[in-house]
C-alpha cells in the first residue's frame, strides 16, 4: 500500500482499521506498519467519533478483541478512544482477582467473544470494572483491598463513555444498566426471593440472562 505514513495521513481510521483487521484475521502487524500507527496515533483525535466508535465495534466483535485492545494500548491508539480502560493498568485487586484490572477486564470481553456473545454483553464485558481504579480502598480492619460502589460508578462512566463515542441511546442505557447491576448476589451463599425480586424490578426479566451471561 506504499508508505503507511502517507496511507494514515489521508485516513486515520485506517490507524484502528489495521488492528482490526490483525484481531479478525489473526495476523500480525507488520513492523514498519506498527511504528507508524504508533507514531501517528495522535491523528485519531481528527477522526470523527461515530466513524471510531463503528471501527471500535468492529474490533469489539472480531475472535481476539483482548489482543486487538492490547496492541491499541501498546501503540498509543486506545488513549485517544477509551482513556478510561487504561486507569487500570497496574492496579492490583483482592485475593479473589489473579490479573489487575487492566487485564481481568480484558479476559472478561476475551471470554466474551470465545462465547460468540453479543455485542451488549462484550461491551458490558469489557466495562464492567472499569470504576475500580478511582474506588480502591485498603481497609485496616478488614486488612483486604475493597472496591464498594464500583459498580454504581462504573454503570456512569460507562455511560459518559458509549455517549461521548455516539453509541446508540438505547444500546448506551443497556449496557450501563448491565455494568450497574453486573455486582447482583455477591453471596451466592445468602440469595433470598425477595432479593431475586428486585434484580428483577432493577433489570427487567429480559435482561436477566444478558446479565447472568456478563456474570459469567
Amino acid at each position: 500500500v506504499g508508505d503507511a505514513n502517507t496511507r494514515f495521513n489521508e485516513d486515520a481510521l485506517r490507524l484502528m482499521r489495521a488492528v482490526r483487521f490483525m484481531s479478525q484475521l489473526d495476523f500480525d502487524i507488520e513492523s514498519v506498519t506498527r511504528e507508524s500507527i504508533s507514531n501517528n496515533a495522535k491523528l485519531l483525535n481528527n477522526v470523527s467519533r461515530e466513524r471510531v466508535k463503528d471501527e471500535f465495534i468492529k474490533l469489539i466483535m472480531t475472535d481476539y478483541p483482548m489482543r486487538g485492545l492490547i496492541i491499541m494500548k501498546e501503540t498509543g491508539l486506545l488513549e485517544y478512544v477509551v482513556p478510561e480502560l487504561l486507569r487500570g493498568v497496574g492496579v492490583t485487586q483482592n485475593q479473589a482477582h489473579m490479573y489487575d484490572v487492566w487485564e481481568h477486564n480484558l479476559r472478561t470481553l476475551q471470554h466474551a467473544a470465545d462465547k460468540k456473545w453479543p455485542l451488549h454483553v462484550r461491551l458490558s464485558a469489557i466495562f464492567h470494572d472499569i470504576s475500580k481504579p478511582e474506588t480502591k480502598r485498603y481497609s485496616k480492619e478488614k486488612g483486604v483491598i475493597t472496591f464498594y460502589g464500583h459498580d454504581v460508578v462504573g454503570g456512569r462512566v460507562t455511560r459518559e463513555i458509549l455517549e461521548r463515542l455516539k453509541f446508540p441511546k438505547d444500546l448506551t442505557e443497556q449496557v450501563s444498566m448491565y455494568v450497574r447491576w453486573h455486582m447482583f448476589f455477591s453471596d451466592t451463599e445468602q440469595i433470598t426471593l425477595s432479593a431475586v425480586r428486585r434484580l428483577i424490578t432493577n433489570v427487567g426479566k429480559e435482561n436477566i440472562w444478558n446479565l447472568i451471561d456478563l456474570r459469567i
